[in-house]
């Protein structure tokens, strides 16, 4: 570092531009910065959608289902594959390895399903890519004429937000695709001699256009094609249907209207609306793509009569959350600046000292920028963290800059570069170690590490630009304004001299004093493993919001669905909520909502409502939850089995043995029972007879019921699908015997009575198939309400363990237990690997094996007061409080060097052991404290916060509870176990006898 102190030093106006530089070109970096609440993580999870209308799971399967499992199966990279065929429905998820590029992934996906042949009425919905942030900005928009809500939501609004640019997927609820239906009257048909296949093929054949090849004239070459399209369903009512008697208009034998799916109902405080919500493309900025979403929206004039509102803007979020930590970095970086002041006394020093606060962030910023990091919850947390360690270096300079100054009367720039260089190896390696700490978690495995990789990153590059600033900033203007600092005698002040007292005491009574601390350690340890500390794997953010899952019993109609639904609104709106927007579906809703301000604690609002919802009727499942982003608080947990009987039955075992736990709710397994359905049953010989065959019963029952989709056309401006009806369906609700009345036409083209060729009956089939890795499985869900979740995890897995399930059945922890140990086991490696890295860098500073070693033994007396400081505040162990025990670590390890260096430094002057640890712990105590209680400065607006989300309080109360007993114990314990590693005896012969009073000399100033 020589060389850096000298260049600055002799350079300082080029030295001073390139700082105004760096900061000019921070500023602008930060400021065009992307703003997101999550740092972009590319997750590996991918899911496909199929429809497959009118089909039971077992033809979902059977038809296509378990051709694509296969080939899905054998995607590249793929760790696991999800699949769940239920009634109309198949879905799939992909679960690949972490790193791989879902673009690529999806485009595999995508040729897989094409690979497989789908049925003509089966239709790929939608690939869906998870994200952290999930749907960035959400309207709801509704009105009197539900026509006009949907023309305008259709024509105007969605085509408005596809215009805009990273946008990943917009999700609709309540918008419902036009459908042209042919009601065919029985009556008329007869009386022109019609059937039903005569009319299906006018309509199909007047959307027929089919390109014949070219014809050349003279000067063109004119392209020929037959046919022509319906453009309006007045055209589709005038289109002539050929008969024996000549053309009749397709109105003269059919009703035909618009109608639209009431397969779900969707409103917005009571009233039926649509919902739409947009999903940012991952590493996009989101406030930039809200603003340009609301500049789309404000350009359309809103119609008389509908109302819109946004229910969703994660701008007001993201800039809360970058405010807080904004707010949070400036505090602590006053607090720093007030404790420096504090100790120096002199402001001049102390404004010295503190600028490479405001250098090394601004310069990080530009460094982030160019790895194309956003300004997120993450990167502004490793600010935060750094804010009170960045300081270090820079004080430990300065004090020794201004100590030696204050001290002599011959003052010059050599007196300030030397002072800079004898402490500039101690701050140095106490940079690298820390350094070395976190840099580890740069390279965590799996989620977790890639969300709190830009974290480490910042972290990292502001430590280095610390260091940077410490050896050239400081000393340059430390040479412009401290030279003529008024000239004071050197004398050991009240708490120097009680250090001193202490430490001499400490030295020869080596043994007690380390018995103590052991024993502290020991007690604080026995706070974890007494239980009376929590376990968790990220906190819960604070929210208002909340969302309740409904699941009805199997057949139940969308009528009930809605009864239980009302019931849960009416309960609901006995609170101060607003924005409650409900989607209700034959089996299942969900209705969302937000506690308003005035509610108070939303936490005991959570309990009121959870306890008033065990008293609703009529529902298999509710599930309240309150939208936390990340942090999960969901049990999920995978049965697996040689069949279906046993995995059913081993999950309903597990069900019942843990849903009594506490701090456990809403424990249910996925396994419902059979669903209901009814089915012809033909008389082969009644059939036979009749001309007729089970193809053309389900052709006419589906023309009856549902209608036979002939195709879709554009009506009226719109997409719609034409569908063909015959006229004898029955009204419902109706028995199923009803059923019996629909005619069949023969091949003979003569009407046939169903009920007079075969029943109807009623049977029993699985309402959805699961499987996992192209074999069947159940999931256990649950949702945890209490924030020691690792303590409710560890009953849960006790209680299965206990269980004796039927042979063969094995289950598996996902969600937040899974979550939570490969969390820990990849932080306690990335801990476990720093410790390594630290005693490397350590060993190359030192050049010898055993003073790193001492260093490192110190390290485990840091847990005294992190583990104290957490059972004080309620704090459980989490991640945050990993990540507060890696910054601890790096800190304990940065005071001994700069101790210890000067130790040795001491010993290689010819200082007996015990007055070179007496004479460098008088010197160093300044500094190390001034470090110590700076950081803890810094990090008391983090500890007190209550809006830092997932960067929690736990870490700062980890550093500080950490710091406070770790600092005594290095000014104590690192000395002792110095002086018992270490023989009594000098490192190097003493010099010569003019040296050794040249030196006494200066020690004595």
């Amino acid at each position: 570092m020589k060389y850096w102190v000298r260049f600055s030093m002799n350079n300082g106006i080029a030295l001073l531009l390139i700082v105004a530089i760096m900061i000019g070109s921070g500023l602008y970096a930060m400021s065009s910065m992307k703003k997101e609440k999550y740092p972009a993580v590319d997750i590996p999870y991918l899911t496909v959608e199929i429809a497959y209308p009118g089909a039971s799971p077992t033809q979902v399967m059977d038809t296509f289902g378990k051709d694509l499992e296969a080939e899905l199966n054998r995607l590249d990279r793929l760790e696991n594959l999800y699949v769940t065929a239920g009634t109309n429905y198949f879905l799939a998820t992909m679960n690949f390895e972490m790193g791989y590029e879902m673009d690529e992934a999806e485009v595999n996906a995508r040729s897989a399903v094409g690979k497989v042949s789908l049925p003509a009425s089966a239709k790929v919905i939608d690939y869906y890519k998870d994200r952290l942030d999930g749907d960035v900005y959400a309207v709801g928009v509704w009105g009197s004429e539900q026509s006009a809500v949907q023309a305008f939501v259709k024509d105007q609004l969605l085509p408005a937000y596809r215009g805009v640019d990273g946008i990943d997927r917009i999700d609709t609820d309540g918008v419902v695709d036009d459908t042209a239906i042919i009601s065919l009257r029985d009556a008329d048909m007869l009386r022109h001699g019609l059937d039903a296949d005569q009319v299906k093929l006018a309509v199909t054949s007047a959307q027929l256009s089919v390109p014949i090849g070219n014809w050349d004239t003279d000067r063109e070459r004119l392209p020929i094609r037959v046919g022509g399209t319906v453009d309006s369903l007045a055209e589709l009512k005038s289109l002539l249907i050929p008969t024996a008697q000549g053309g009749i208009p397709l109105s003269a034998i059919a009703d035909i209207e618009y109608e639209q799916d009431e397969d779900e109902q969707v409103r917005m405080n009571g009233q039926p609306a649509v919902f739409i919500s947009v999903v940012g493309r991952g590493g996009y900025d989101s406030v930039k793509l809200v603003d340009e979403l609301i500049d789309a929206e404000n350009e359309l004039a809103l119609p008389a009569g509908i109302s819109k509102k946004i229910t969703t803007d994660r701008t007001e979020e993201i800039e809360q959350s970058v405010d807080s930590m904004l707010r949070e970095v400036l505090l602590g970086a006053c607090m720093a600046m007030l404790v420096t002041l504090l100790f120096l006394r002199n402001f001049r020093s102390t404004l010295i000292a503190i600028i490479s606060i405001p250098l090394s962030m601004i310069a990080s910023m530009l460094v982030l920028k160019q790895l194309d990091y956003s300004l997120n919850i993450m990167t502004l947390a490793g600010i935060a963290v750094a804010i009170g360690r960045v300081v270090d270096d820079s004080i430990v300079v300065i004090e020794n800059i201004f100590r030696r100054v204050r001290k002599t009367t011959q003052r010059d720039d050599q007196l300030v570069e030397d002072a800079t260089n004898e402490v500039s190896r101690a701050i140095t390696s106490s940079t690298l170690t820390t350094v070395a700490v976190f840099l580890p978690m740069a390279f965590v495995p799996g989620i977790v590490g890639a969300f709190f990789r830009p974290l480490a990153w910042t972290i990292v590059v502001s430590l280095l630009f610390s260091l940077l600033v410490a050896v050239t900033v400081v000393p340059l203007l430390s040479k412009l304004s401290l030279l003529k600092v008024r000239h004071k005698e050197q004398q050991e002040n009240a708490l120097q001299r009680a250090y001193r007292r202490m430490l001499s005491w400490s030295l020869t009574h080596r043994l007690l004093t380390l018995l103590l601390a052991f024993v502290l350690l020991i007690g604080s340890m026995a706070i974890l493993v007494t239980g009376q500390l929590g376990f968790n794997f990220l906190p819960a953010e604070p929210t208002r919001d909340f969302s309740i899952d409904v699941t009805m019993e199997e057949g139940v109609n969308l009528q009930a669905t809605n009864k239980v639904v009302a019931d849960i609104e009416e309960r609901i709106r006995q609170h101060p909520v607003h924005d409650m927007a409900t989607e209700a579906r034959s089996q299942n809703a969900n209705l969302s909502f937000e506690l308003d301000e005035s509610a108070g604690d939303s936490e005991a609002f959570e309990r009121t409502i959870r306890e008033e919802l065990k008293h609703i009727q009529g529902a298999k499942t509710i599930t309240l939850t309150g939208q936390q982003g990340i942090g999960s608080n969901e049990l999920m947990i995978t049965v697996n089995g040689p069949d279906s009987e046993s995995i059913r039955l081993g999950a309903q075992m597990m069900v019942e043995a843990i849903q009594d736990v506490e701090g456990l709710e809403d424990v249910h397994h996925t396994g419902s029972s059979e669903k209901p359905e009814v089915q012809f049953v033909a008389d082969d010989r009644k059939l036979a007879n009749a001309g007729l065959n089970n193809a053309l019963v389900a052709q006419a029952v589906n023309r009856a019921i549902g209608g036979e989709t002939l195709g879709t056309a554009l009506l009226d401006g719109r997409s719609a699908d034409i569908k063909l009806r015959t006229g004898a369906s029955p009204e419902q609700p109706a028995p199923i015997e009803s059923l019996n009345d629909i005619k069949v036409t023969n091949l003979a083209q003569q009407p046939v009575r169903l009920g007079d060729v075969g029943s109807w009956e009623r049977k029993l089939n699985p309402s959805s198939i699961m499987r996992l890795n192209q074999k069947e499985y159940l999931q256990i869900n649950g949702t945890f309400t209490d924030s020691n979740t690792g303590g409710v995890i560890a009953t849960v897995e006790s209680k299965l363990d206990a269980l004796n399930l039927p042979d063969g059945v094995t289950w598996e922890s996902l969600g937040a237990s899974k979550e939570m140990n490969d969390g820990f086991v990849n932080m306690g490696l990335a801990l476990g690997i720093s410790i390594f890295l630290v005693y490397l860098v350590m060993l190359l500073s030192f050049g010898e094996w055993l003073t790193p070693f001492v260093i490192l033994f110190s390290i485990p007396f840091s847990l005294i007061g992190a583990l104290a400081g957490l059972w004080i505040v309620g704090e459980p162990v989490g991640m945050p409080a990993m990540i507060g025990l890696l910054m601890l670590n790096g800190i304990v390890v940065t005071n001994a060097i700069v101790l210890l260096e000067r130790v040795r430094s001491n010993l290689k002057q010819g200082m007996d052991r015990d007055a070179a640890l007496l004479e460098a712990g008088a010197t160093r105590i300044r500094p190390i404290l001034m470090t110590a209680i700076a950081t803890i400065g810094a990090l008391f607006p983090l500890a007190l916060s209550s809006e830092v989300g997932l960067v929690s309080r736990a870490l700062a109360v980890v550093v500080i509870g950490g710091l406070s007993t770790s600092t005594l114990l290095t000014l104590i314990i690192v000395p002792v176990l110095f002086s018992l590693t270490h023989r009594k005896r000098r490192l190097s012969k003493p010099r010569s006898a003019a040296a050794k009073s040249e030196t006494a000399a200066e020690l004595a100033e």
